[in-house]
Formats: structure tokens, sequence, C-alpha cells
């Protein structure tokens, strides 16, 4: 696997296989980000809460995004991603928490950190989304205009939310990629 565009093209990034994750496709990465780039800027702070190797964050920090908190409970996901992020020669912009993504999620909202951008794509056939961005949400964790992106089994399409526009979906044989766009002002004003 390696980094597709931005200042890292071409870094090759080590891979972690078993049943509990799956590295998203080439093309299906690619489908992504071509979604995603005109919505990025360099100010914006991203988390993937299932890292995997950390494929999806460091390509974010290639293409301009300040930081990446990258969070997978797996040691041997962990072992991986910080393998990768040193390769980044950039390691400052990534925050790595070995901790499942409710741990994470608290963690977040204690420090009362915010993100612009929320990477989804639990284990496999696992309904997550709906909670997760449900409680993203009602802990104040997503910044006005945040990104969220579902990537998922096409049969676990999201659910309509009147808080967040769907700007994006692709359909890649099973894998269904949405990105949604919240529209709620969580300041903490």
């Amino acid at each position: 696997m390696r980094v597709i565009a931005g200042k890292m093209r071409g870094l090759a990034l080590k891979t972690i296989t078993g049943r509990t994750t799956r590295p998203t496709a080439a093309k299906v990465k690619e489908a992504m980000f071509d979604m995603l780039n005109p919505y990025l800027s360099p100010s914006m702070v991203g988390v993937d809460l299932f890292a995997g190797s950390g494929a999806l964050g460091i390509e974010a920090v290639s293409r301009g995004l300040a930081q990446v908190y990258l969070i997978d409970k797996n040691r041997a996901a962990i072992k991986v991603i910080k393998s990768n992020v040193q390769k980044t020669r950039e390691p400052e912009r990534f925050t790595i928490w070995p901790v499942s993504y409710q741990q994470a999620m608290r963690q977040f909202e204690q420090q009362q950190i915010q993100f612009d951008l929320l990477f989804l794509d639990p284990p496999y056939l696992q309904h997550l989304n709906p909670a997760i961005v449900q409680a993203f949400i009602e802990q104040k964790l997503l910044r006005p205009q945040a990104l969220i992106l579902l990537e998922t089994d096409y049969s676990l399409q999201a659910e309509r939310r009147d808080d967040c526009l769907l700007i994006a979906a692709k359909q890649y044989g099973q894998t269904y990629i949405e990105i949604w766009q919240y529209q709620g002002d969580n300041s903490n004003g």
C-alpha cells in the first residue's frame, strides 16, 4: 500500500492483515480523497477511530491536514501505525492512541478536543457508524462544518440526519462510501 497523493506521495506503508482489519482498497481510497479534496484545508484536525495501518490518516496529512489522531485497540495495528508514522518523517502531526473508540471518545470529551474530519470504517459488517456519529455530535466532538467519511458495506448505508448534509456517495462492489458535512453548531460558548 502507498500514499496516493500529496507531499508523501509514493510512500510505502505496511499493512496489517487478519480477521478484524481490512485495508481500504487503493481505488476506494483514491475515490474517497477525490471526493474529500475540495473540502480539505491545512488547519483541519482529523481522527480515524479504527485506524488499522493508519493509511487514511497518513493520506490526509499528506494532502495537507494539520494533525490526525489514529485510534485502534489492536496491538498489532498500533505497531504498524507507529512504523508507518515514523516513515512520514513528520510524527509530530500524528497522535496515536492504543485504546478502544469508546475510550478515545471519553478522552476527547474530557480534553474538549474537536475535529474537522472523522473517518469511520469499523470492523466489517458492524453497524456502529450511526451510534458513533450521534455520540460525536452529542459530546460536541465535531466542529461546525466537520466532514464525516463513512466506509461500510453497501447493505449498511447510513440513515439520513437533519443535522448532516450528504455531500458525496459512491459504491465500489459491496463497499459504500459516504461523506457527510455536519450542519450543527457545537461551539463551546
